[in-house]
């Protein structure tokens, strides 16, 4: 006799009982199984996600702070700002190289000097000056970023993160999960005895609301209105989609939020763009403004009282938005320094007096730091969302343009953008 023969011959020897037992406790830890999953591989991707935006941040910072000392060819200076980036958790390795592979600065001085050897380093080597992603697994990330000046490429710099403590919390995070589905199996398995001699419609009703959970639909909760063993096991489903739900917002937060000032990150603000986009071009009567926003001399800022100082100013500055703000409006991190801001329902008109109170209560609200202040401007560039825009970048592109000329008009300052431009 086949195996399959013999599982549909004891199946069919089962009682009613025993498989009201035994199908309840499978659909509860298939379904524990699938959230559990889904709940970890959410979490990988997001942990790691976020440690190539902070990677690719270090390598940026790195490349910035370099330019004066690589241009002056001071390794001192060099050494320091190498010594500073590798002190950032979990970071393996930090380096600068020159166009054709000789280490300027490596946080292992003993390669300083010499021409790297590693086919890595090596396809480096004419490429152009834009950020590349050389290594990205589950060991290791590493990330150049061009050290430019002017036009000109005058060296790489090259940050590697450790990737083992993100390994290392997802295979906490996975052993939790099998932890849970095992005792979510066995709860399971208990609720199922109270319900075996129960009526056939009390179980159709949960199994139902068992097959909604697995469809992704949240927000409902089953009848408990009954107080014997259907209704102790619809108690419990809605304990644990709670959970779930409590969990799954908790992961939407984190997906969607800058960690740093608690602002919309950039790629939540663009969703917000692109939908108030879509309403620009459903009702083109609806007048919609896009603010940029940039901290003036922010690296001297880190330069002259350090990052955390960097990190309260960028809190600060983000406080003050908030408090600014109509609860339509949003306001996102979408740079280092850079922060934007969404107004639906205002014109240009209303945009720019909008902007000039922020401009002015940032300017007159230093941030007070070991009882010091620590002064902070912003400049602002300001458009409006037009219906033939054909992506919320193309608006931003028009925000950004009129902040680069508040910035070279003298920073602290507010421009509008044309926008026939």
């Amino acid at each position: 006799m086949s195996i399959p023969t013999r599982i549909a011959h004891y199946l069919n020897s089962l009682t009613i009982r025993q498989r009201l037992i035994l199908g309840i406790t499978l659909l509860h830890g298939l379904l524990m199984s699938f959230l559990v999953i889904d709940l970890v591989a959410r979490q990988g991707n997001f942990l790691r996600h976020q440690s190539l935006e902070n990677n690719s941040h270090l390598a940026e910072t790195l490349a910035v702070s370099s330019v004066s000392w690589v241009m002056a060819d001071d390794v001192v200076g060099l050494q320091e700002v190498t010594k500073s980036v590798a002190r950032h958790p979990h970071v393996r390795y930090v380096m600068l190289l020159t166009p054709d592979g000789r280490v300027l600065t490596h946080s292992d001085q003993r390669h300083i000097g010499q021409h790297a050897q590693d086919n890595t380093s090596r396809t480096l080597i004419g490429r152009p000056p834009q950020l590349v992603v050389l290594v990205n697994n589950d060991a290791l990330v590493d990330i150049a970023a061009p050290v430019v000046a002017g036009a000109k490429l005058i060296a790489w710099a090259r940050v590697g993160v450790d990737q083992t403590p993100i390994n290392s919390n997802l295979r906490s995070v996975q052993l939790q999960g099998v932890l849970y589905i095992v005792f979510a199996t066995a709860l399971g398995y208990l609720f199922a005895l109270l319900m075996a001699n129960w009526l056939t419609e009390g179980l159709n009703r949960l199994a139902k609301a068992f097959e909604r959970v697995r469809a992704d639909e949240r927000g409902f909760r089953v009848d408990t209105s009954r107080h014997d063993e259907v209704g102790h096991l619809s108690e419990g489903f809605n304990r644990m989609l709670a959970d779930l739900e409590t969990n799954e917002a908790q992961l939407i937060e984190l997906a969607t939020t800058d960690f740093l000032t608690g602002l919309s990150n950039r790629r939540h603000f663009i969703d917000r763009m692109e939908d108030q986009l879509a309403r620009a071009q459903r009702s083109l009567d609806l007048p919609i403004t896009v603010l940029m926003l940039d901290l003036d001399h922010f690296k001297s800022v880190n330069d002259t009282h350090g990052h955390a100082t960097g990190d309260a100013v960028l809190r600060h500055f983000a406080r003050l938005m908030q408090e600014s703000l109509r609860k339509i409006d949003t306001a996102g991190r979408v740079g280092g320094e850079e922060f934007a801001i969404l107004l639906p329902a205002a014109d240009a008109e209303a945009a720019l007096s909008f902007a000039e109170r922020l401009r002015h209560t940032v300017a007159t609200t230093p941030l007070i730091q070991d009882g010091q202040p620590v002064p902070v401007t912003v400049s602002i560039g300001i458009t409006t969302m037009l219906p033939s825009d054909a992506s919320a970048d193309m608006t931003l592109g028009r925000a950004d343009e009129a902040l680069y000329r508040a910035k070279a008009g003298g920073r602290n300052r507010v421009e509008v953008a044309n926008p026939t431009a």
